[in-house]
């Protein structure tokens, strides 16, 4: 709701603190489930292990794409939050290990196809990342939130063209 908002800074911060559920994050909402649903149609033609390997591989991608929005960031509020754990508070070290553990668990799982969908998903969140920071001057909770589910819808709908 507060990305969307075309407000100031500060005023998206509140925004997006406010725990009600508002239009633009309703909207957002069903455009991820009605997206990740058609992906899943989609490439339902594929055998059962194969489509169950590459769903595995979609949350992985989801959640290691995450330590992008959290490695080298700064946290976008004054004070304390969720967020605030994770965001700028990991080493290198510890982003590489999740990303080299991620692309592996992706290769055995869904192989070539699923670790190429894994590379866009990757650019896409960074790209993400760099929007957030851009517009809210740093990463939050929410935008964390944000990196997981589309990087889930992402590396899907990735699965489609690779």
């Amino acid at each position: 709701d507060g990305i969307f908002s075309a407000r100031q800074r500060e005023r998206m911060l509140e925004i997006m603190r406010d725990s009600r559920l508002g239009t633009y994050g309703g909207l957002a909402l069903i455009f991820c489930v009605v997206t990740k649903t058609l992906a899943v149609v989609s490439l339902s033609h594929l055998s059962p292990w194969l489509l169950f390997g590459f769903l595995s591989c979609a949350c992985v991608a989801g959640r290691t794409a995450m330590v992008l929005v959290m490695y080298g960031q700064r946290y976008a509020r004054q004070g304390d939050g969720m967020g605030n754990i994770y965001i700028g508070k990991i080493s290198r070290f510890e982003a590489a290990t999740t990303l080299v553990i991620g692309c592996l668990l992706v290769g055995i799982l869904g192989g070539r196809q699923a670790l190429a969908a894994m590379a866009i998903t990757f650019v896409a969140i960074y790209a993400l990342a760099r929007y957030f920071r851009h517009h809210l001057g740093g990463q939050t909770g929410d935008t964390l939130g944000a990196a997981e589910e589309m990087g889930e819808m992402i590396f899907l709908i990735a699965l489609l063209w690779v």
